[in-house]
């Protein structure tokens, strides 16, 4: 119950906040230079579609950074070190959920090309990492309260993580260039 009660007030804030001097663009797999995941890494089948995702984009010659949210740090111990992302945990965010850890700070930062949020439901901490992201094309699952993607791929009929990869990269073919 108190869990709800944070995450409602860590939505409320996020409301109408926008990364300030973000330049929008469109981009796909040809394009792009850079792309940023983020996802809720909460276990090794996930860990192992990002791996592998991230495996795809590098082989389309495009840099890729990741981060990734875990609830507890046994999690963080038992899977992080296999795919070379960056981790943070509850302990590393406010109690509203904001993560205030640098490496999230920078994550959001960083000018990428395409942000892709690979949740599968609703972060808070994650939340705010995609809305303050300078990303210049966001990509995330449908979402009624989420307004700061670019692209919103509705998974509800299968809300599984492989076939979200296969739509994001499906979506990304039919784009062309800028």
């Amino acid at each position: 119950m108190l869990n709800q009660i944070k995450d409602k007030i860590g939505n409320l804030m996020l409301k109408g906040k926008t990364a300030s001097g973000r330049k929008r663009g469109v981009y796909n797999f040809e394009n792009a230079r850079t792309v940023g995941i983020i996802v809720n890494s909460d276990s090794q089948k996930t860990f192992e579609a990002v791996r592998e995702f991230m495996k795809f984009i590098k082989s389309k010659n495009i840099e890729v950074f990741s981060i990734g949210y875990v609830e507890s740090q046994e999690v963080l111990d038992s899977y992080s070190r296999q795919i070379g992302m960056d981790y943070f945990t509850k302990k590393e965010c406010t109690r509203m959920g904001k993560p205030k850890i640098q490496k999230a700070s920078e994550f959001s930062e960083k000018d990428f090309d395409i942000m892709i949020d690979l949740s599968l439901s609703s972060v808070v901490p994650l939340k705010y990492i995609a809305t303050a992201s300078r990303a210049k094309f966001k990509i995330g699952r449908f979402d009624e309260q989420s307004n700061f993607y670019d692209l919103m791929i509705d998974i509800s009929k299968k809300p599984e993580l492989d076939y979200f990869i296969e739509q994001i990269k499906h979506y990304l073919s039919l784009l062309k260039r800028n």
